[in-house]
């Protein structure tokens, strides 16, 4: 995770020292000042996340001191740690702009869940930032490797205006286009990233989620419909366990419907890759078959998700 600087303000070098080694303990960065005035120099000349203060410095009350800090680090909350804690200081000193109000002998454990809480923004920002980071480390592993996704760029001299042919190759190479492919397009194309988004989604060859290694298109053109295509296709969504527009859970078919395939004489006609079947409906699993090991029925039952039927 990115790092969370805290300012500790104590004369105490006991406090001091307790405070940053249970600071530190959670993976906080600590700075420390022994006065008030030296706290408003380091708040001046370095961004912190945090300022913890104790009353025992000489230089400054704890109202006297949120206030200089908020004239020198606005957006940095105070936390305020006395020797005397009361109620009537806590309600002066967190009225006066104070986050939190504790007493310096309170349990070490409270007072870091005391900053987890007024940090609780920050951490939020900073933890999704982490699993952000973690999706897209995992998300270029499964990539096998940005290199492909950059040799299909310099195979096209990093030119924007090939855009489609760079996102053809790299769905070629992956079977779809990740997000994070799109986005390190974008950043070395030099290219909005809304721009590669609506690229990718309005060609419908394209595809946002993986796709299977072999491609079924099965026409549904007036010639093929009324040819018998409807049954076709029913018959392929009942031997893959799938409807048009889904892959197969093993990522072996992708199943689509398209308006037309520009050979209406041989309807009903199935797509699988790029070779054209003239098929029937009780041909579907020989064309199956010529283009997987064994066709469906060589695949364990267990491994196709269910029907619309709810049968496998």
């Amino acid at each position: 995770m990115a790092e969370i600087r805290i300012l500790v303000v104590s004369r105490d070098g006991d406090t001091l020292s307790l405070l940053s080694k249970e600071l530190a303990g959670q993976a906080y960065a600590v700075d420390d000042a022994r006065s008030a005035a030296d706290a408003i120099t380091v708040l001046a000349t370095r961004s912190h996340d945090l300022i913890v203060f104790a009353d025992d410095v000489a230089d400054s009350g704890p109202i006297e001191f949120v206030g200089r800090a908020r004239g020198t680090a606005p957006e940095v909350p105070v936390v305020v740690l006395t020797q005397n804690p009361t109620v009537m200081g806590a309600v002066e000193t967190m009225r006066h702009g104070a986050s939190y109000y504790a007493g310096v002998s309170d349990p070490p454990e409270q007072l870091i869940d005391a900053i987890r809480a007024v940090l609780g923004a920050k951490l939020e920002v900073l933890e999704e930032e982490e699993r952000l980071k973690e999706r897209r480390r995992v998300s270029v592993e499964d990539l096998r490797s940005v290199d492909i996704i950059d040799s299909i760029m310099a195979s096209y001299d990093h030119n924007p205006a090939k855009l489609v042919g760079i996102l053809q190759d790299i769905q070629k190479e992956l079977r779809y286009l990740p997000q994070d492919a799109l986005r390190h397009v974008a950043e070395r194309l030099a290219v909005p990233l809304p721009r590669v988004y609506s690229v990718a989604t309005f060609y419908q060859a394209f595809s946002l989620t993986p796709r299977g290694r072999h491609i079924i298109k099965v026409c549904m053109g007036t010639a093929c419909h009324v040819r018998g295509a409807p049954r076709v296709l029913e018959e392929l969504e009942r031997k893959l366990g799938i409807t048009a527009g889904e892959t197969t859970y093993d990522l072996e078919y992708t199943l689509l419907t398209v308006n037309c395939l520009g050979c209406c004489a041989l309807g009903p006609v199935v797509v699988v890759d790029n070779t054209y079947h003239s098929v029937r409906p009780w041909q579907a699993d020989s064309v199956l078959a010529a283009h997987g090991e064994g066709g469906v029925a060589g695949r364990a039952d267990a491994a196709q998700p269910a029907d619309r039927n709810g049968a496998r």
